[in-house]
């Protein structure tokens, strides 16, 4: 709807206007006078006020007393006082101020609702504040100057009137004087009241305040103001807004001061038991009336957990109290810029427009130490809302409920507020931008307040610093509390009522800096933030850089945390430090503290090791010394170590890159590990002291260990403490470094480890042992070197007189001591001999041997102990070098075990035993047989206990061993075998009594195979039996034969071939193991080698690759090279036949060999034959083919003539009857599958490939349905053909088929055949042939029922790749067998019959879509059907029946349910008259002159409707009766009107009737019969006859069969007899349900033959009985087709028969509405039987001409070139 247009129809209308009326009253008392916030009536009086810049107001309650109190016995001043709060009640409010009287315009717009002051400079926007007092005020009273205004009312409606005063009553003040409506309300709470009146003189001019109580001046207050001065706008801030509307121009800075003097009843409350008498003494309905709008419903109780406020004392009440408090108020001057169209969208919200410059304020408190106020605050905290500390508000001149969020109070009277005032408002469109932008300017001027705080306390900063160019926290420190006040003025927090207030305020203050920076209060003075760090407190060291201070982070930590969240604010960076640490060198406190923080920061992982080196390497120190002398710089970043007292005395010298102990005594080791430091370890503080013995500049002489025996008598015992937890590296370097210096002190001074001897070492006197070192480990001095016994030169020298070199006697004197002496004194002191002494015993020869033959003698030449021999009796048997020892010797004493460690040996070496062995062995002088079986039995008994079998014998190269063919000599183990069939290839074989023990000896079983193969490479076997036994033996010892032994034994000519019979004679050659089979062979024994060396040796040659029989790829290389041969050896061409068997077997193996591939398909080895024509039968009867059928096949049968040829001559035969045409032309090849797969492999051709056919046919048919028929029929069955043949056989599937190949009839067809390449061809007709143009192949048929088999054979080329004979044959039983047949005989035609149930449901899709196009059009008829009758209702009314017109349609209710009308009766005789009358005309219409069965369908009977049927005997039967839809339906109700039914009703019902049509889903139909009388016709019996049926079969078109038990026994044997006809008969029904656009499985055959029933309806399925078509209709359509007559009057007589039962679906009964629908049937399908029925005429005609030009009726057609 467009309401514009409907808006300006309105107020062009000529209707009469009407002004609004407005209900005075209820607007004040409802509205106007309903303010939701406190202090209301006082406020806008306050404002009022200020706007007439008044600067005195005061307020006087003016009370009753009370009627049932009586005034307190005491009459001082505060009993009276106290009297009068608690117990009086209010009469009148007096508001009066010394402001500007009215003026004329005042006085007007007082009386006026809405019409606010218009100077944009005055807070009053509205102009119905004033209309607030009328909230318990019934007639407000004004006097201002010398007029005064009374109101009061008549009715609902408000009347003023004015009042001229005389000058004597003139006044300069404007007074307000209310008096209550109500006065029972109680005197208000004073304090709330007097912090609103403390709070309202804030921003407003106002000056002085007094507040009385009647007579009592309770509260008085004096604002006073200092001189403002300028505050510079920091260059760093942007002074505009975002949206650009306000800047701030200037702003200026003033400390106000308000002086309050009260009464300390002001901050007493009383007590709850009084409070409760009031409220019994006063039961006025409205105790607290008045005031719960003057003062905001203040509740008077308070609560019950905390005490009265005030002072207990109440004889106090009327004394007074004075404070003060100070102000800082920052005022800046706003300019706005505001367009037009803002301006005036503001000024019709506002009623004013918005000011060009405007005034806001910034009031904060100042830090200021004085208790004056808080001792004031407890006689009544009056200025408890003054401060903004507890959080300040917005004030529109008073202050609103909005919070700004941060401890400072802001005015901006130019911020419009809600009408109640006590809300910003952020809702109406310009009024909000408005706003905003305001509160948005307030956030910059809090910004600029800060900066001038900040600078401010900048200026007192510096000056403490007294010219100090660097600030230090003991100048910020005085002023560190006024910073916080600071920070906690501008710390923002989240807004009341309204957030986003707040939001606004705060994102101003931090955005319009154009510097991400704000100045702020650190350690080094005030600085911008970019400058400033946050930093623990253990950072404290870092006096250089500027930091926040903890006090201020702390408790003003809410501001702070924003800095640090917005990224102003940064911890202290190791940046930051480090230029700290470069600027100035640490004390000795602050290298403490540094570390202990360098500690922590690196143990807790917030700093990595390059960073602490970082820091670590610009750290100096200075190292004061505890004198207080300075000491050089200590650079932390050389410090690499540090002491660990326990472990090393702090008081001993250190490395310079130890760090001092007393800077790290505080601390764990793990902290200082993290600073990547090391304890001092041992080594290394040994090694400095080495280092620096020499030098005197870093240690002392009593500090040099090398010098100083006190120094090393402390260092050793310390390192001897610790020796047992050293690592052993530890001390292995420990040793390598005091080993080589003189750090022993002994009694002969200080000696080198080395040279000094333990203190019980007294072989000789003059020894260097050791002096003055206590409690040092013998093990440690041990380690260092230090001798527990005498050098091994002193002792030879002094004790043996040996020199030690030479170690041979060259004195004359004798020697002190005996080798058995000196063993027996080593052997002693063992345990105390170095290991250097050890060695040299080893390689010192100090021991004789015993000589040969003289007991006990030894010799004078000494030997190394190792080189002799234990004196063992079983030794000295063998001849070894025996040690003398006189007396026993026992390996178990000292002496024995010590010459053991020396190397005295125990046993001889496996080489020392062959030598002698070998040395026995041999003639010659050393010759002895004897202790050659001594040093074997040794060797043998030993063998295990002492290892000899780990000895590498084949590396001997001495001969020792005996050999069994070789008396006289000897041989290695590696040059001698065990086995004696070594022999047979020449090997030498160990002894036979030796060979037991040829494993020990390393002696190998068998001579190495690859010299046996090359021994059997040169000396092949000559002879039978040497072939027989050798190659036995290589089979004992086919396990060592590895995979190249194998390969070069296969390739190796070793195997002697012999004539057959004549082994004995010498062999005719030898051959190689892969070119000889094993055993004999009738068919290859000519072709190849044969042998046969017995069982054993025949397993050797067949790891070697002989074989049983030759392979097929060898058969196939020699078959390629001598065919003609082998096949004149095999003198038989099926045997030949059967070796080309074999090689097709193998076809896929010998394709891997491509080159014998390629051979084989050059080389003439295929056999093929050509047959040749017969002599005289074949020629006399060649002309005449058909007359030769009849002769036997023996006389008709070529000679064959077999020959060898290449596969490229061989020809398959994939079409016999072409072959049969071409046979003594071509070399066939054999007629076996697997043999022509092997030719086709190898190239041969088939002869469908060589002969070339042209086809010519003559002109197309009109009628093209019986090849499209064809079509379906090959499409469908190729899928069962394909279905069955390999895959690799089919060329084409079933879907390529359908894209590609087309069906068409044509008149005649001739096709010619020829053989490519040779001079022959051959004409005949054919019903079919193939054609192929642009790879899209025609079938090209003639007649209406071609040959399938010519199909097939034309078929079977473009599906296979090579057809077989019987391919065309399986094809041709599909086409013509039925489906169901073929599902009998095994085919699976489920996918099929899927299809057709597929194509069925299309079919259905179809006819719903046509039923839905036919309502489609019955609704088009129906609304111009409606039209048109409107218009002749409008034109006249109703007419007339025209007379002989049709009946009206029956009043079927549930179909159109048509208004009643005049109801006009009709005849059943009339409608089957007409019925009678339309039938007889309607064959003749149709071409038919015979209408005899519709006629009688439709006869004048006198029987009740019923005919006879005449079947073949010629007897007269009655008529069947038609039957109704056996739901129970009653039949409808006649016809009650006479008017015209509309067309599309009927068609309507019609296609209802059709919709109503189902398919039958049960398998049985059992009802019985019944007749009813109809009331149209009393004498008609409409008679239901009963029915016993069961389902058989499914015929076609999903069109279902039942029969009736009685009437047929076998039902199999039934559906046989009669396929044809009920196939018939289902396609007929198919067709006429097409005509009703009828589902084809909504009708149902059945066949009984004792009832009358032709048919019937039973649920919407349509019966139809196939006994009356076998007797009517059957034999003329199998005889005429669907083209005849025949045809056609079947198909009219079961049209109306369904016509007939469709009107079932709507009329049970057979009544005159029953009918009344089956005309209506009639006459709306007629014009589609016709159709039907003239195109089957036409296609049974086009189907005839072929026929009729075969029987030369129309001559021969022209034959078409294909």
């Amino acid at each position: 709807m467009d309401f514009d247009a409907l808006r300006a129809r309105t107020l062009r209308s000529g209707a009469d206007e009407e002004a609004v009326t407005v209900n005075t009253r209820a607007l004040i008392d409802k509205v106007l006078a309903r303010y939701s916030g406190e202090w209301t009536v006082l406020r806008e009086l306050l404002q009022n006020a200020a706007d007439a810049s008044a600067t005195k107001i005061t307020i006087k309650f003016e009370t009753i007393p009370s009627a049932t109190v009586p005034l307190p016995a005491d009459s001082s001043s505060s009993s009276l006082l106290r009297h009068t709060v608690q117990h009086h009640t209010l009469k009148r409010l007096v508001v009066t101020n010394n402001g500007q009287p009215f003026s004329e315009n005042d006085w007007n717009r007082l009386k006026r609702i809405a019409e606010g002051n218009p100077d944009e400079t005055k807070i009053g926007a509205f102009g119905v504040g004033f209309y607030s007092t009328f909230a318990d005020c019934e007639n407000p009273f004004v006097s201002s100057g010398k007029e005064a205004m009374a109101f009061f009312w008549k009715n609902n409606s408000l009347f003023t009137r004015r009042l001229q005063l005389p000058d004597s009553e003139t006044s300069s003040d404007t007074s307000f004087v209310l008096d209550y409506r109500d006065t029972t309300s109680p005197v208000p709470p004073l304090l709330p009241l007097a912090q609103f009146l403390a709070n309202s003189l804030t921003f407003v001019g106002l000056e002085n305040i007094e507040f009385w109580l009647d007579d009592w001046n309770l509260l008085s207050l004096r604002k006073k103001t200092s001189p403002s001065y300028e505050v510079p706008i920091p260059r760093d801030i942007e002074p505009k807004t975002s949206e650009g509307f306000m800047k701030v121009t200037k702003v200026s800075k003033e400390i106000a001061q308000i002086d309050g003097s009260w009464m300390t009843v002001i901050g007493w409350k009383a007590p709850k038991t009084i409070a409760h008498s009031s409220t019994d003494r006063d039961a006025a309905p409205s105790l607290r009336k008045f005031f719960s709008r003057l003062a905001g419903a203040v509740q008077e109780e308070t609560r019950a957990d905390t005490k009265p406020d005030g002072p207990a004392d109440t004889d106090l009440l009327a004394t007074k109290v004075s404070a003060t408090v100070f102000l800082n108020v920052n005022t800046a001057t706003i300019k706005t810029f505001t367009g037009v169209k803002f301006n005036e969208e503001l000024e019709r919200a506002t009623k004013k427009p918005p000011p060009k410059y405007t005034k806001l304020a910034i009031l904060t408190a100042p830090y200021i130490e004085d208790s004056s106020l808080a001792k004031a605050s407890a006689a009544g905290d009056v200025f408890g809302t003054v401060l903004p500390s507890r959080g300040g508000k917005i004030f529109i001149g008073f202050p609103t409920h909005q919070t700004t969020g941060l401890s400072a109070h802001i005015s901006a009277p130019s911020v419009i507020p809600t009408v109640e005032r006590e809300s910003i408002d952020l809702n109406a469109r310009y009024v909000r931008t408005w706003n905003m932008e305001m509160l948005r300017a307030a956030g910059i001027v809090c910004r600029i307040a800060w900066s001038c705080e900040l600078q401010e306390l900048k200026e007192k900063t510096q000056r403490e610093a007294n010219g100090r160019s660097k600030i230090r926290m003991e100048q910020v420190s005085p002023f560190l509390d006024e910073a916080i006040t600071t920070f906690k003025n501008f710390t923002f927090r989240e807004s009341t009522p309204s957030a986003s207030i707040g939001s606004l305020l705060e994102d101003a203050f931090w955005t319009c800096s154009k510097k991400a920076s704000i100045e702020v209060v650190s350690t080094c003075g005030v600085l911008p933030t970019h400058d400033v760090r946050i930093a623990p407190k253990d950072l404290s060291f870092m006096s250089g850089i500027p930091i926040l201070p903890e006090k201020l982070a702390s408790e003003a930590n809410v501001f702070v945390s924003k800095l640090v969240d917005f990224g102003l604010l940064t911890e202290v960076t190791v940046t930051d430090i480090k230029l700290a640490l470069e600027s100035s060198p640490l004390t000795t406190p602050q290298v403490s503290e540094f570390l202990g923080w360098l500690t922590k920061q690196a143990t807790q992982g917030r700093l990595d090791k390059a960073t602490i080196s970082s820091l670590l390497a610009v750290a100096v120190a200075n190292d004061d010394s505890p004198e207080g002398n300075a000491s050089p710089l200590l650079q932390l970043g050389e410090i690499r170590h540090f002491l660990n007292p326990s472990r090393t005395p702090v008081d001993f010298p250190v490395p310079p890159t130890v760090m001092p102990f007393k800077f790290t005594k505080g601390m764990s080791k793990h902290e200082l590990e993290s600073l990547g430091w090391e304890e001092l370890q041992l080594v290394t503080w040994v090694r400095w002291l080495i280092a620096q013995a020499g030098n005197r500049q870093v240690l002392a002489d009593n500090q040099d260990i090398t010098k100083s025996a006190e120094f090393s008598s402390q260092v050793l015992p310390l390192l001897s403490k610790q020796w047992d937890s050293l690592s052993q590296p530890s001390k292995t370097a420990l040793v390598e470094i005091l080993v080589k210096h003189t750090v022993i002190p002994t009694k002969f001074g200080m000696k080198k480890p080395g040279d000094a001897y333990f203190p019980n070492v007294k072989l000789f006197d003059d020894l260097a042992t050791i002096d003055g070192l206590g409690n040092v480990k013998d093990k440690f001095l041990l380690a260092l070197g230090v001798r527990k016994t005498v050098e091994l030169d002193v002792v030879f020298g002094r004790l043996l007189a040996l020199e030690p070199k030479s170690a041979k006697a060259v004195t004359a004197a004798k020697p002190q001591w005996s080798h058995v002496d000196l063993i027996k004194y080593l052997a002693s002191v063992r345990d105390d001999i170095p290991g250097a002494d050890i060695q040299k015993l080893r390689s010192t020869a100090i021991c004789p041997k015993q000589l040969d033959g003289r007991d006990g003698g030894e010799s004078t030449e000494l030997y190394n102990v190792s080189e002799l021999f234990e004196p063992r009796h079983d030794l000295r048997q063998l001849g070894l070098p025996i040690l003398a020892w006189p007396g026993a010797y026992r390996t178990n004493t000292p002496e024995g075990r010590f010459l053991n460690s020396l190397g005295l040996r125990t046993t001889p070496l496996v080489s020392e035993l062959v030598q002698i062995m070998a040395e026995a062995g041999k003639k010659g002088p050393t010759y002895d047989l004897d202790r050659r079986d001594r040093a074997l039995a040794y060797f043998l008994s030993h063998h295990h206990g002492y290892g000899y079998g780990t000895f590498d014998y084949q590396s001997i190269t001495v001969p020792f061993l005996p050999l069994e063919n070789k008396p006289n000599q000897l041989a290695t183990p590696a040059r001698c075998f065990a086995d004696e069939g070594a022999a047979l290839l020449g090997f030498d074989i160990l002894k036979r009594d030796w060979t037991p023990h040829a494993p020990k000896f390393g002696v190998r079983q068998h001579p190495p195979m690859d010299q046996c193969i090359n021994i059997l490479a040169t000396q092949p076997p000559s002879t039978y039996n040497d072939a027989r036994v050798l190659f036995s033996y290589f089979a004992g010892r086919l396990g060592e034969i590895n995979t190249n032994g194998m390969a070069r034994l296969s390739d190796l000519n070793f195997i002697p071939i012999f004539v057959k019979g004549k082994e004995k004679s010498a062999p005719k050659g030898h051959t190689s193991p892969r070119n000889c089979f094993l055993g004999e062979s009738e068919a290859f024994g000519e072709i190849f080698h044969f042998v046969d060396f017995g069982a054993e040796a025949n397993s050797f040659l067949i790891k070697c690759g002989c074989k049983q029989e030759p392979s097929k790829l060898e058969i196939a290389q020699i078959l390629v090279k001598e065919p003609a041969r082998i096949s004149a050896t095999f003198r038989n061409a099926e045997k030949y036949m059967a070796l080309l068997r074999s090689m097709a077997e193998a076809t896929k193996t010998l394709k891997k060999h491509k080159d014998l591939w390629a051979e084989m398909r050059r080389a003439p080895f295929l056999l093929a034959s050509r047959e040749l024509p017969p002599t005289s039968p074949v020629a006399k009867h060649a002309g005449h083919a058909d007359e030769a059928d009849h002769l036997d096949e023996d006389e008709v049968q070529g000679i064959r003539e077999f020959q060898l040829c290449s596969a490229a001559d061989a020809i398959i035969i994939d079409d016999y009857l072409n072959y049969n045409l071409f046979k003594a032309d071509i070399l066939a090849a054999p007629q076996e599958e697997s043999l022509e797969d092997f030719y086709f492999a190898l190239g041969s051709p088939l002869l469908s490939s060589l002969v070339e056919e042209a086809a010519r046919h003559g002109p197309r048919a009109p009628d093209q349905k019986p090849a499209q028929k064809l079509q379906k029929q090959i499409l469908e069955r190729s899928t069962l053909f394909l279905h069955e043949q390999p895959s690799d056989t089919i060329k084409h599937d079933a879907k390529w088929l359908e894209k590609n190949l087309q069906v068409q009839l044509v008149s005649s067809i001739s096709l010619r055949r020829s053989l490519r390449g040779r001079n022959v061809s051959h004409t005949e007709k054919r019903t079919a042939v193939i054609t192929a143009v642009n790879k899209e192949y025609t079938l090209w048929i003639t007649g209406a029922k071609p040959d399938l088999y010519q199909v097939s054979q034309a078929l079977v080329h473009i599906l296979l790749t090579r057809p077989k004979l019987h391919s065309a044959i399986t094809l041709e039983m599909l086409l013509k067998t039925d489906l169901l047949d073929l599902r009998a005989r095994g085919f699976n035609v489920s996918r099929i019959l899927r299809q057709k149930a597929a194509e069925a449901r299309l079919a259905e899709s179809k006819r719903q879509q046509q039923l839905e196009e036919q309502q489609k059009r019955i609704e088009e008829e129906e609304q111009a059907w409606r039209a048109s009758q409107a218009q002749v209702e409008k034109e006249g009314g109703r007419r007339d029946h025209v007379p002989g017109g049709f009946p009206d349609s029956p009043d079927n209710r549930a179909l159109t349910a048509p208004e009643p009308a005049t109801p006009t009766p009709i005849n059943a005789e009339d409608v089957r008259r007409h019925g009678r009358n339309l039938f007889s005309n309607l064959s003749r219409q149709l071409g038919f002159g015979n209408n005899r069965h519709i006629q009688q369908m439709l006869g004048d009977n006198d029987d009740g409707g019923q005919r006879a049927l005449t079947g073949t005997s010629g007897t007269t039967d009655p008529p069947p009766p038609y039957q109704y839809n056996q739901q129970g339906d009653q039949a409808q109700p006649k016809p009650t009107g006479g008017s015209v039914t509309a067309p599309h009703q009927l068609r309507e019902n019609l296609l209802t009737a059709i919709k109503k049509s189902r398919a039958h889903n049960s398998s049985d139909i059992f009802s019985r019969g019944e007749t009813n009388v109809l009331q149209e016709t009393k004498s008609y019996c409409d008679e239901h006859p009963a029915h016993d049926l069961t389902f058989v079969a499914e015929i076609k078109h999903g069109i279902n069969c039942y029969l009736a038990p009685s009437s047929v026994s076998n039902s199999s044997q039934f559906l046989q007899q009669h396929s044809f006809g009920l196939t018939s008969f289902a396609n007929l029904l198919n067709s006429l349900a097409d005509v009703f656009s009828l589902g084809p499985q909504t009708l149902n055959i059945f066949f009984e033959t004792s009832g009358k029933t032709i048919g019937f309806n039973r649920n919407g399925s349509i019966f139809c009985n196939y006994r009356y078509f076998e007797q009517l209709h059957e034999r003329n359509i199998v005889s005429q087709g669907t083209g005849g007559e025949g045809y056609a009057e079947a198909f009219v007589y079961w049209w109306v028969i369904l016509c007939h039962e469709l009107a079932h679906n709507l009329v049970g009964d057979h009544s005159s509405d029953h009918s009344y629908y089956t005309e209506g049937f009639v006459a709306q399908y007629f014009g589609r039987v016709v159709r039907v029925l003239g195109q089957s005429q036409g296609q049974a005609q086009a189907q005839q001409l072929p026929v009729r030009g075969r029987e030369g009726e129309g001559s021969h057609a022209p034959l078409v070139e294909i």
